[in-house]
């Protein structure tokens, strides 16, 4: 026969052999071997199942008689758990069994009478495997939609960009299963590019790009440059304006678009051979270019430049939202108030340059304090306010130690040496309502604005005390009740900390 002189390669696929009769295997199995088909040989059903579940198989060939374990109860047993495995039945006895009935009564995609030869085994064995290709492709690609669906949601959950970035970056590597990637992202002509990062972005006009978030090799290390490795670089920057999808022979340059506007690529250090990935990728590259500007724009409306933390205004509607989740979850909200010590001296004695570095140094080490549910942001000047959900006395306690030992830390630069920061906090913390109580009022936006005022209050009179003991001192922790309605609609006067 032609195939016998056939030369030998590796055509990736797996077949998985079930025959009683050793020298048919054995036979069978060079046959399938010189098409370049890797084959695990079995000889009855019961060790096939075990096979199948613990091993990937492209094609199972399976002989209808044998002891034990009949074809039947296999392939019963086997659409149990596993519904797309392609089957090609083999028997020494067609005439007994008429195929298209087979076919229809054990859910198998081929029938394939022994008497046959050689060839026609061939030619069913690769009918098989091409019906396999076609399902294996469709079921990635319904698993890949599922997964880009199922992880749409965080894209678009408010968070900062360089955590988006890097959730953008594990859902790629989780899609498509590469080891080695990173991310890069234009920056919009209002944004600062953070002192940190682990992903790249396109700096200035566009020359420069720079990483900000990596996996495997690509990681940022502390104390290395962000820079993209130069063997690298040229050749991304070339298709960097081009916005082209490409697929090469040893990596991915994935374009991250809004519109005409190019805002980054997604890199990847290993080929995309199939269509499928490609088109997943895509998709999912559409969706992660529309959420990286929407946060982009988020940070710029609501994010103070200097330090990082919330703008007041944002802040403060936060503080009222957060309120109305304690008031459903019944659970206790923790406030604090901050304000950096001696911030008049280091602008009188060291320029306004120096205070706006004592700014942003605070302001770091608060994000570096806090968890990712807590709300940071800027009251005005040199003060501070945090609102930590779910957080009782204990939990503020452990908080606030944190962050007065993350600020006495740093330091801004001076004519003699560093000037070490300090600061003095004030705490407050609402207890959860009453379990009984109905809160129809929950609705009213005057009732959680006036009780945000009464909270915030009581933290900014703890940290006054504590600004009369002297600096860096915590002021003692006002525990306040969740007040009736009636009482704090009472409340007469502005309601202003100024």
């Amino acid at each position: 026969m032609p195939r016998k002189f056939r030369p030998e390669t590796n055509s990736g696929k797996t077949i998985l052999l079930v025959d009683d009769d050793r020298e048919y295997l054995e036979a069978t199995r060079l046959i399938l071997e010189r098409e370049g088909h890797r084959v695990v040989s079995c000889d009855n059903g019961r060790s096939a199942l075990s096979h199948i579940r613990s091993t990937n198989v492209d094609l199972l060939l399976l002989d209808y008689f044998m002891p034990g374990m009949s074809c039947e109860e296999v392939v019963s047993e086997l659409r149990s758990f596993n519904a797309h495995l392609q089957i090609i039945l083999q028997t020494g006895y067609a005439s007994e069994h008429p195929p298209r009935e087979l076919l229809r009564r054990l859910d198998i995609q081929g029938y394939y009478d022994k008497s046959d030869g050689p060839e026609k085994l061939l030619l069913w064995t690769d009918v098989g495997l091409k019906a396999s290709e076609a399902v294996q492709s469709l079921t990635k690609s319904r698993l890949g939609l599922n997964y880009i669906l199922s992880a749409t949601p965080e894209l678009y959950r408010i968070q900062p960009l360089d955590d988006l970035l890097r959730g953008i970056l594990c859902q790629v590597s989780g899609l498509l299963g590469s080891s080695h990637s990173f991310l890069a992202v234009m920056q919009p002509p209002l944004a600062d590019a953070p002192t940190e990062s682990f992903l790249a972005m396109v700096e200035g006009d566009g020359d420069a790009l720079r990483i900000r978030a990596g996996v495997g090799r690509f990681s940022p290390r502390l104390g290395e440059s962000s820079e993209i490795p130069a063997e690298l670089s040229d050749r991304i920057k070339s298709y960097v304006r081009r916005g082209e999808f490409l697929p090469e022979t040893d990596q991915t340059i994935v374009p991250l678009r809004v519109g005409d506007a190019l805002i980054g690529i997604i890199y990847l250090d290993s080929p995309l051979t199939q269509v499928p990935d490609m088109e997943l990728l895509r998709v999912f590259a559409n969706q992660a270019a529309v959420a990286i500007q929407n946060s982009q724009l988020y940070e710029i409306a609501t994010v103070d430049t200097l330090t990082g933390v919330f703008v007041r205004r944002f802040f403060s509607q936060w503080v009222e939202r957060e309120l109305k989740n304690a008031c459903r979850s019944r659970k206790p909200l923790g406030f604090v108030m901050l304000d950096i010590d001696g911030m008049k001296s280091i602008n009188d004695s060291f320029g306004h340059l120096a205070g706006d570095k004592a700014l942003e140094e605070v302001g770091a080490a608060l994000r570096e304090s806090t968890r990712s549910s807590d709300f940071v942001g800027r009251f005005g000047g040199d003060e501070f306010s945090i609102v930590l959900p779910d957080s009782d006395e204990g939990g503020l306690s452990i908080v606030t130690e944190r962050l007065m030992r993350n600020i006495r830390k740093r330091a801004v630069p001076g004519p003699n040496g560093p000037v070490a920061l300090s600061a003095s906090v004030g705490v407050a913390v609402l207890l959860p309502p009453d379990e009984d109580g109905e809160f129809e009022y929950g609705a009213y936006s005057e009732y959680f604005r006036r009780l945000a005022f009464r909270v915030q209050k009581a933290a900014d009179t703890s940290l006054y005390e504590a600004k009369s003991l002297g600096r860096d001192r915590l002021g003692k922790t006002n525990v306040l009740t969740w007040p009736d309605p009636k009482e704090i609609m009472r409340l007469d006067g502005a309601l202003s900390l100024e």
